[in-house]
C-alpha cells in the first residue's frame, strides 16, 4: 500500500515541462529517450491493465494476477527477461495456451501503443541533427518494439536498445554506462518518466537527465469517472486528445463520438439477433448515424438506404383520411403556444395564400395563439371549414406522392429504421400509412432514447421499438436522460439540407424529396452553427473510426453508461467553456428560432428579474442559460428538473 503510494507521488513528479523541454536540450550533442510512458503511452489506465484487458477480453480468469506473478518469479531466475521466459515459468496454463497468451499479448500491446502526441514534436525536431538513442527496460523483442515504434511513425533514431538483449537495465545504471561507453556519447542527456530508473539512475551514471510526468491529463475538462471501464475510455480519450484541433472538433471525437458509436454498435448487434434484413436511416438526424454505421463497415453485413421523410411529410399526407379539426390538431407539432404561421405550415399549406383569410377571421400572424384552445374558439372553427378542403386537396395530392416514394423502399423485408427519438410519431405515420394502403410490412425503431410518448404513438398501436440510452416503451423505471439538453443534443445531429417537406417527380420519373430551404444558410453562406456542427461530425466519426480498431472498445462494448458520460455531464453541468461555446447557437423548434443559452447581462435582470424569466424561457439550453449567468457550482439538474415538473409540458 505504502510502496503503490510512493510510486503514485513519484510518478506524479516532474523536473521539466514539455514546454520547456526542447529549449533544454539544444545543448546536448546526444539525447535518449524512455519508450514506454514517455514516446509511447498505452490507452489503459496503468501498464499492468494490458493484462486485466486481456483477461476481461479473451475470458482468463486470473489471467492478469499470473502474469504478473510470472513476471516476478522469471526475474528472481535471471534479472533481465524476455516474454518468452516469463510465459515459460507460468504454470497456470498449458503450453498451447501460453503460446496463444504470448501472441496476445504482443497483438494487445501493439494495438493499445500510441504516440505521446505532448512528446512527439519534440522528438522530431531532436531527431533531426542529433544522436537519438531509445532506451527501455523491457521484456519485448527489439522486433516487437521496432514495429511499435514504426507503426506510430517514430523514426530516424540511431540505435534502439533493449534491457533483455544485453542483460543490463537502467534502474541499476549499467545499461547507461554500456550506452556511453559503447556509442562514445561525450555530452548526453536521458528523457524518462521513472523517478528512480530514468532521472536517479541515469544521473548517478554520468547523464544529464530529465523527467517527465507518468501520466498527464489532456482533457479539457475532468470528469467523474467512478467504473473501471470508464477509466480505460478516459485513457484512451487523454492518449488521443489532439490540442492542434479546434474545441468543436475535439467535442465531437471525446463526447459526441463516444454515444455515438455505442448507440450504433448496440443497435447493429442487436440486428443480428432480430434477424433485421435493411436498414432504413431516417432524415435528417439518420445522417451522422449512417455516417458512422458505413465507417464501422456494418453496411457490408446489412445493408442500409438513406430514407428521406420527416414527421411533416408523414402526418400532412394523412389530413385526408381524418380531416375532423380535432385531429388535425392532435397530429400536429405545434408547441402548446403557438402562431398562425406555424399553424396554417403545419396543416400543409402556404401562410402566402391564407393571409386574407386570416384577417377575415380576426388572427393575425404574429399573435400568440393557445394550441388546445383552438378547437373551441369559434372564429378559428369557422376559419378552418373554409379552407378545410384544401387542406383536403393538398393532403391527398401529398399522400398520392408519398405513396410512390414508398414503394420504391421493400418494405416486406424485415427493416429497421433509425431514428433519434422520442415518442416515436415518425415511425407510428409511416407504419399507419403502409398499413392503409395494404403494403406489407415488418419495422423495428430503434432510437437513441424513447419517451413516455412513446407509450401513446407506439405502444398503443403494438408497434416495435428500442431505445439505447433510455426505453420509456419497454421499461416503465426508465427515465428521460436528455431532457434537460435536448435541444443540444439534437443540434450535433444536423444533416446540411432543409427538413422534408412533400415528395415530387423528378424528371427521370423517380419520386423525390422536397426540402424547405436550410434554416442554417444566411445570405448563400452556412451560418457558424452549420459550420461548426459539421466540425463535430468529422470529430465524431474519426472517434469511431479509431475506437473501433482498439482492444478497449472490445471492453467497453456498447455500454451506454460508459460511453454517454461525457455528453451526459456536459448537457447537464456545463461548464463555463462549453455554454460559452454552444450558447450563441439558434435551435429550430417548429420554424421558431431561439438561442440554446444566450443570457443579456446580469445587470440587466437585476433590475428587470421579469425579462430573465422571460429569456429563461425562451432559452432552448435552460441549464446553459443557469450556468451562464450563476457561474458558480450549483444543482443546476436538480433545479431544471424542479421547473420542468412544476411546468409538466415535455414534447415529444
Amino acid at each position: 500500500m505504502i510502496k503503490s503510494l510512493v510510486k503514485d507521488i513519484l510518478d506524479d513528479v516532474q523536473t521539466i515541462s514539455y514546454k520547456d523541454l526542447e529549449g533544454r536540450l539544444k545543448k546536448y550533442d546526444e539525447v535518449s529517450f524512455d519508450i514506454f510512458d514517455t514516446l509511447i503511452k498505452r490507452n489503459v489506465p496503468k501498464p499492468i491493465d494490458v493484462f486485466q484487458l486481456m483477461e476481461e477480453c479473451l475470458g482468463y480468469n486470473d489471467f492478469c494476477k499470473n502474469r504478473v506473478r510470472a513476471e516476478i518469479e522469471a526475474r528472481k531466475l535471471s534479472g533481465e527477461v524476455t516474454l518468452k521466459d516469463i510465459y515459460t515459468v507460468m504454470t497456470s496454463y498449458d503450453d498451447d495456451i501460453k503460446d496463444i497468451l504470448m501472441a496476445a499479448e504482443i497483438e494487445y500491446e501493439s494495438n493499445l501503443c500510441v504516440v505521446n502526441k505532448d512528446m512527439i514534436d519534440i522528438y522530431n525536431s531532436i531527431v533531426k541533427n542529433k544522436r537519438v538513442f531509445l532506451i527501455s527496460d523491457m521484456y519485448l523483442s527489439k522486433e516487437v518494439i521496432e514495429s511499435i515504434l514504426e507503426k506510430n511513425n517514430i523514426t530516424g533514431y540511431d540505435e534502439l536498445i533493449i534491457s533483455n538483449e544485453i542483460g543490463k537495465n537502467k534502474s541499476n545504471g549499467e545499461l547507461f554506462k554500456y550506452v556511453i561507453a559503447k556509442y562514445k556519447c561525450k555530452n548526453i542527456c536521458h528523457i524518462g518518466n521513472n523517478f528512480m530508473a530514468d532521472y536517479i539512475s541515469a544521473r548517478k551514471s554520468g547523464l544529464k537527465a530529465y523527467k517527465i510526468k507518468t501520466n498527464t491529463y489532456r482533457l479539457p475538462r475532468k470528469y467523474t469517472i467512478d467504473t473501471n471501464k470508464g477509466q480505460y475510455l478516459e485513457s484512451f480519450l487523454s492518449n488521443n486528445h489532439d490540442a492542434e484541433r479546434n474545441y468543436f472538433y475535439n467535442f465531437g471525437y471525446e463526447r459526441f463520438g463516444p454515444v455515438l458509436y455505442g448507440f450504433i454498435k448496440w443497435m447493429y448487434e442487436d440486428f443480428k439477433k432480430e434477424g433485421i434484413q435493411e436498414v432504413y436511416f431516417m432524415a435528417r438526424d439518420g445522417y451522422i448515424m449512417q455516417k458512422v454505421y458505413r465507417e464501422l463497415g456494418y453496411n457490408n453485413n446489412i445493408p442500409d438506404k438513406y430514407f428521406e421523410a420527416s414527421r411533416r411529410s408523414l402526418r400532412v399526407p394523412s389530413y385526408c383520411d381524418d380531416y375532423n379539426l380535432e385531429n388535425v390538431i392532435k397530429e400536429s407539432p405545434l408547441l402548446s403556444t403557438t402562431n398562425m404561421e406555424q399553424l396554417i405550415d403545419s396543416l400543409g399549406l402556404e401562410i402566402s395564400d391564407y393571409k386574407d383569410k386570416i384577417e377575415k377571421y380576426g388572427f393575425n400572424l404574429e399573435e400568440h395563439i393557445k394550441r388546445d384552445e383552438l378547437i373551441n374558439n369559434d372564429q378559428f372553427i369557422k376559419f378552418y371549414e373554409e379552407i378545410k378542403q384544401d387542406v383536403i386537396d393538398n393532403s391527398s395530392t401529398e399522400k398520392e406522392n408519398l405513396i410512390k416514394y414508398l414503394k420504391q423502399y421493400d418494405f416486406n423485408k424485415k427493416i429497421a429504421i433509425v431514428d433519434i427519438g422520442w415518442g416515436g410519431s415518425m415511425q407510428k405515420n409511416l407504419i399507419q400509412t403502409l398499413d392503409n394502403q395494404g403494403i406489407s410490412n415488418n419495422i423495428t425503431g430503434y432510437y437513441l432514447g424513447l419517451s413516455k410518448k412513446s407509450k401513446q404513438n407506439l405502444g398503443a398501436n403494438g408497434y416495435k421499438a428500442k431505445g439505447y440510452l433510455f426505453d420509456c416503451l419497454n421499461n416503465d423505471t426508465d427515465k428521460d436522460v436528455v431532457i434537460a439538453f435536448r435541444p443540444l443534443f439534437e443540434t450535433l445531429f444536423l444533416e446540411q439540407s432543409g427538413s422534408v417537406k412533400c415528395y415530387e417527380t423528378h424528371e427521370d420519373g423517380k419520386i423525390v424529396a422536397v426540402r424547405y430551404e436550410y434554416e442554417y444558410v444566411k445570405d448563400g453562406e452556412l451560418s457558424h452553427e452549420a459550420k461548426k456542427v459539421r466540425n463535430i461530425q468529422s470529430g465524431a466519426v474519426d472517434f469511431a473510426r479509431d475506437f473501433k480498431n482498439s482492444k478497449v472498445s472490445m471492453y467497453i462494448n456498447s455500454d451506454e453508461e460508459i460511453l454517454f458520460k461525457y455528453m451526459y455531464e456536459t448537457g447537464t453541468n456545463p461548464n463555463m467553456e462549453d455554454v460559452r461555446k454552444f450558447g450563441d447557437f439558434i435551435f429550430f423548434n417548429n420554424g421558431c428560432g431561439n438561442y440554446l443559452a444566450k443570457p443579456q447581462k446580469i445587470r440587466k435582470y437585476v433590475v428587470n428579474p421579469k425579462k430573465c424569466l422571460s429569456d429563461l424561457s425562451e432559452s432552448q439550453w435552460k441549464l446553459g442559460f443557469l450556468k451562464y449567468i450563476i457561474k458558480i457550482p450549483f444543482p443546476y439538474l436538480r433545479l431544471y428538473l424542479k421547473l420542468h415538473r412544476m411546468s409538466n409540458n415535455e414534447e415529444d
